[in-house]
């Protein structure tokens, strides 16, 4: 793809600016700013995968999956609660464990090489999912902790344990999380082509190969979200105990504001 198409490309934005200035919706300017970061960000990328590439070495590649890691980690910080403490480590485990190990059995069973231009695309891809349903369990926790309070609280005069109190909680957050990947999942080939599969073919990949591939990053990246939601969830719950092991009394408070 030339330069040239590349920029007449761009001017398709122009339909969605224009619409938000006729319609007073106040998302251009958000739109334009996404947008130099999106160009910005991937010309980066671009240089250092070019670098990564021709170096070929794993030391340099486990470090860029850290990297990886350690940003979507810190892009969920802002969607925990006030009242959470360490989000940046409970995130960073819980999208770590999601990432490697998936990473780790696909590397093993050889569906993929040990090499950069196959680990960190994939490392990528699910590393992403994880953010956002961490990010979905973190939001989610806040809504069911204020909605079943009363019943949380009730359990705990009972002589439940926080775990056992907020089970109900716990479930709906996670499920929650992992719905989106579960619901594209499920239009995979009917409603939507995946943005691997489309590139592997684009590239001249053969389309049965394509889906192969394409499949093993569906089951990588389900097992991914899951887990991340599911360590997360379970690492955080009990900041909203305090150390007796009751509800923190502002938790509507802080989550309202």
């Amino acid at each position: 793809m030339s330069v040239t198409a590349l920029s007449l490309t761009a001017l398709l934005l122009l339909f969605p600016i224009i619409v938000s200035y006729k319609e007073k919706l106040h998302i251009a300017k958000d739109l334009l700013i996404a947008t130099g970061r999106a160009i910005i960000q991937l010309l980066i990328l671009g240089f250092i995968l070019d670098f990564i590439f021709d170096v070929n070495q794993h030391w340099l590649l486990m470090l860029f999956v850290l990297v990886i890691i350690v940003n979507a980690a810190w892009n969920t910080i802002h969607r925990a609660s006030p009242i959470m403490h360490h989000v940046f480590l409970i995130s960073f485990s819980s999208i770590f464990i999601g990432v490697v190990l998936p990473l780790m059995g696909v590397i093993v069973t050889g569906a993929i090489d040990f090499k950069a231009n196959e680990v960190i695309p994939v490392a990528g891809m699910v590393a992403s999912n994880s953010l956002i349903a961490i990010n979905l369990a973190y939001q989610n926790l806040d809504k069911e902790f204020v909605k079943q309070m009363d019943e949380i609280e009730a359990k705990l005069s009972l002589g439940a344990e926080p775990k056992l109190a907020s089970k109900a909680t716990l479930r709906e957050s996670i499920k929650t999380a992992i719905v989106p990947t579960i619901d594209s999942v499920k239009t995979y080939g009917i409603v939507s082509i995946p943005g691997m599969m489309t590139g592997l073919i684009i590239g001249g990949v053969p389309p049965l190969e394509a889906i192969k591939f394409q499949l093993m990053v569906i089951f990588i990246h389900t097992t991914a979200t899951i887990m991340s939601a599911l360590f997360a969830t379970y690492l955080s719950y009990k900041q909203f105990f305090n150390q007796r092991d009751q509800l923190i009394a502002n938790t509507i408070d802080i989550t309202k504001q």
